[in-house]
């Protein structure tokens, strides 16, 4: 009786150092609090290209900012969105025909969703020119069904490739067959180069690290060019 005792507090004492362990791992950069940031729909995503990126990214270096890109789908219908601090990328309104939105990201819960974070398949070099057509899959959508393609991005002091990033995926469909089918065809995504990264955690923690597009210090995603970048967002 003793020995099973001593077991089962043997057991239960492993578990909460590793579930210390993985939250010590979850740690992760947010964006700066004192800076006011913004969610904003591009409405014209043909003059987003490298010269604009890079641009955003050499007023962001100094102060270590964060830019979130995101790819929104649903059912046949998509946008471009960008969030990041209101006062650099508002300066790209004209260019870019910017739209504040409310920040949708805020309404999502994690029931009727299916997340991931994306990371190299490979190690090494990371090369974009792969990834022509990322989002050929995504036709399968239903009409009410979601897709969340989140690309956060931190600087680096690094010309030729000069982001870290952050890749997260979310399905959303009410059918719980449906989100299965589409989560397990969806984290192929460029299955030459992207991978689903596997993470000790629940579906809550990975939704509001989406929420809060934070940088997670262990980031599994590519160190990419600003056309990498493009790349990923097939813009």
């Amino acid at each position: 009786m003793i020995l099973w005792i001593v077991l089962f507090l043997l057991v239960v004492g492993i578990s909460f150092i590793l579930a210390l362990q993985s939250m010590r791992d979850y740690q992760e950069i947010p964006r700066k609090s004192k800076v006011d940031y913004g969610l904003f729909l591009i409405r014209q995503p043909e003059k987003f290209d490298v010269n604009l990126l890079d641009s955003i990214r050499r007023q962001m270096l100094a102060e270590n900012l964060l830019v979130s890109i995101e790819r929104l789908f649903k059912g046949s219908q998509s946008a471009l969105t960008i969030f990041g601090p209101r006062n650099i990328v508002s300066s790209y309104s004209s260019q870019l025909s910017l739209l504040e939105l409310e920040d949708y990201a805020a309404g999502l819960n994690a029931e009727g969703i299916s997340i991931w974070e994306v990371g190299l398949k490979k190690t090494g070099k990371f090369n974009p020119i792969n990834l022509n057509n990322i989002f050929n899959d995504l036709s399968q959508l239903g009409e009410e069904e979601q897709f969340f393609w989140q690309v956060v991005l931190a600087t680096r002091k690094d010309e030729e490739n000069p982001f870290q990033a952050q890749i997260r995926a979310v399905v959303y469909s009410k059918d719980q067959t449906r989100r299965k089918t589409l989560s397990f065809d969806l984290q192929t995504i460029a299955s030459g180069e992207l991978t689903k990264v596997p993470r000790p955690f629940s579906t809550q923690q990975m939704l509001d690290s989406f929420k809060q597009r934070s940088l997670s210090k262990d980031s599994k995603g590519p160190i990419i060019s600003a056309e990498g970048a493009l790349r990923l967002l097939r813009i």
